[in-house]
C-alpha cells in the first residue's frame, strides 16, 4: 500500500502537533503514514526517511527542539538534504515547530537553507501549503482520485501502478464516437464521460473508468447475465459504486445487459423509469401505427409496426406484438450494433429456460421466450463452434449433422449417438449453470417441445427461399 505522504517526527511531538496535522490531511483525502516514524533515541533518521519515501510520494520532517535534541550525526542530516536535492520536485517538506532560523542554522546550516513551513502559522495553513505540493493543479489522476473518494471508493495514491488499467481503458473503445460506439465498451460497460481536453474532464473520465472496470470484472466473476435472478442483479447494481447512476442514465444499456429487469415487478429501483420508457416508446410507435407505417412490420405477428421498441417489449402486455424469435434473440445477444451481452452458448440459455431455475420468470414470459428460441432456431451446436469452453468429443455435432441430413421431421432419427451428443451437451449446461434438474428431465422437455422438428422445418423453408 502506497501513501501520499509520511511524517517523520520526534515521538514527543506526536500529540503536540503531528497527530493533528495528519488528521487534517486525511480530511483532505491525503493518505498519511506517520505512526512508524516516531523517532526515538538510537533510531536512524536516514533509514527512516528512505523507508518513508519507498512507500510514499512525499515526506514531511518536523524539525523541533525534541527533534534537534536527538543530535543526529552530520552524515544523517546531509543525507536528508541530499535526498531532497536529488529530485527535481520537493519530495521532502520541512516543518519548523517551536524553533527559530538561528537555532536551525546553528544546528545544521544545510537544513536552514531549505524552504520550510512554520508550524506557528497553524495546522490549516500548513495543510493548504502541503496540498499545493501533494495535489498540484493540472493532475488528472488527483482529480480522479478525489472524485472516487467523493463517491465512496477508496483508491490508492496516484503513483500506484494500479491506475494503469483504468487509464488504458479510457482509450480502449476504438469505436467511440461512431454509430458502433456501444459495441466497444465490453459487457456491463457504459459510455464514459466525454474525453475532453481539461484536467477536470480527464479526471472525471478516469474516475468512471476505474469504477467501470471494477464492476465489469465483478460481473464476469459472479456471472451476472440475462438469466441471473433479478434480486441478485439488483444486489450487484446496488453494491457496485456508481453503477446505479450509470444504469439510470443509460436505461437502454441496462435493458440489454439484464433484460429481465424490464419485466414488471423485476425492475427494482428502476420500476418508474422503465414505466416511463415504455410509455414513451408506445407513444412513439403508436404514431407510426396510426399512419400505417410499415416500419418494423416484418418483426411483428400482425404485420403492423411494433407497439414499442425491442428493449422494452418484455414490459408490454402484448410483448409489443413482436414475434417471439425477435425478442428471444434480443434477450440472448442484444442488438446487432449494441453492447456485448452474450455470456453463454445459445443452447445454454435454452437449457436454462427449460429448467426449474427459470420459474421466477412470469409464466407468459417463460413460454414466450421458449417459443422464441424455437422460432429463432440458432440453438444447435457443432464440434468447433462454441462460445464457451465445452470440451468437444467424438459425438459432438452429431445432432447438428442429423438435422442437416433430414429433409423433414420424419426423416430425423434419434440414434444412440445423437442422443449421447444431446445428453453430453446438456450435462455441460447443467454443470456451468448449476441447474437442479437432471439431464434426463431436460432432454425429455427438449424433445417433447419439438425443438428438433421445428429446426428441421425452419431449415427446409430457408432452402426453399434460396431456390
Amino acid at each position: 500500500m502506497l501513501h501520499d505522504i509520511f511524517i517523520s517526527h520526534a515521538s514527543e511531538d506526536k500529540d503536540k502537533y503531528v497527530r493533528g496535522l495528519a488528521e487534517a490531511l486525511e480530511k483532505e483525502n491525503v493518505a498519511v503514514w506517520y505512526d512508524e516514524f516516531s523517532l526515538k533515541p538510537g533510531d536512524s533518521l536516514r533509514r527512516s526517511i528512505d523507508l518513508g519515501l519507498s512507500k510514499s510520494r512525499f515526506g514531511i520532517v518536523v524539525l523541533s527542539p525534541s527533534f534537534l535534541a536527538k543530535k543526529w550525526p552530520e552524515w544523517e542530516l546531509d543525507g536528508l538534504v541530499q535526498r531532497q536535492n536529488s529530485s527535481n520536485d520537493p519530495v521532502i517538506i520541512p516543518v519548523w515547530l517551536d524553533v527559530s532560523a538561528k537555532e536551525i542554522i546553528n544546528y545544521s546550516p544545510s537544513l536552514a537553507d531549505k524552504y520550510a513551513l512554520q508550524a506557528s502559522a497553524g495546522v490549516q495553513s500548513n495543510v493548504q501549503e502541503i496540498l499545493k505540493v501533494v495535489k498540484p493543479q493540472g493532475s488528472s489522476l488527483v482529480v480522479a482520485r478525489d472524485r472516487l473518494l467523493s463517491l465512496g471508493y477508496n483508491p490508492p495514491v496516484v503513483t500506484d501502478d494500479w491506475w494503469h488499467k483504468a487509464i488504458e481503458y479510457t482509450g480502449s473503445n476504438e469505436l467511440e464516437g461512431t454509430f458502433q460506439d456501444a459495441m466497444g465498451w465490453g459487457r456491463w460497460g457504459f459510455p464514459l464521460p466525454e474525453n475532453g481536453p481539461s484536467t477536470a474532464q480527464k479526471g472525471e473520465r478516469i474516475a468512471w473508468a476505474v469504477l467501470q472496470t471494477e464492476w465489469m470484472e465483478r460481473a464476469e466473476r459472479e456471472q451476472i447475465t440475462q438469466i441471473t435472478h433479478p434480486d441478485i442483479v439488483h444486489d450487484f447494481i446496488n453494491s457496485s459504486i456508481g453503477l446505479e447512476d450509470r444504469c439510470g442514465n443509460n436505461l437502454h444499456y441496462l435493458a440489454t445487459y439484464a433484460p429481465q429487469t424490464t419485466i414488471r415487478g423485476c425492475s427494482g429501483l428502476f420500476e418508474e423509469q422503465f414505466d416511463a420508457a415504455l410509455r414513451w416508446s408506445q407513444q412513439k410507435n403508436n404514431e407510426r401505427r396510426q399512419t400505417n407505417s410499415k416500419y418494423g412490420s416484418a418483426l411483428t405477428t400482425d404485420g403492423t409496426s411494433p407497439r414499442c421498441d425491442e428493449f422494452i417489449a418484455l414490459r408490454d402486455d402484448n410483448f409489443g406484438f413482436y414475434g417471439p424469435a425477435t425478442i428471444a434473440c434480443f434477450f440472448v445477444q442484444g442488438h446487432l450494433m449494441g453492447p456485448e451481452v452474450k455470456f453463454y452458448d445459445t443452447i445454454d440459455y435454452l437449457v436454462w429456460m427449460l429448467s426449474d431455475q427459470s420459474y421466477w420468470l412470469p409464466k407468459d414470459h417463460r413460454s414466450y421466450l421458449i417459443d422464441g428460441m424455437k422460432q429463432w432456431g440458432t440453438w444447435d451446436w457443432e464440434e468447433y463452434d462454441n462460445w464457451t469452453h465445452f470440451p468437444s468429443n467424438k459425438d459432438t455435432g452429431a445432432l447438428s449433422k442429423a438435422i442437416l441430413k433430414s429433409k423433414s421431421p420424419k426423416d430425423f432419427k434419434l440414434t444412440p449417438r445423437v442422443l449421447k451428443d444431446i445428453k453430453t451437451r446438456f450435462q455441460y449446461s447443467v454443470e456451468i449453470l448449476g441447474l437442479d434438474n437432471s439431464v434426463e428431465e431436460l432432454v425429455d422437455a427438449f424433445i417433447e417441445k419439438e425443438f428438433i422438428s421445428d429446426l428441421i422445418l425452419k431449415r427446409k423453408r430457408g432452402r426453399k427461399r434460396r431456390k
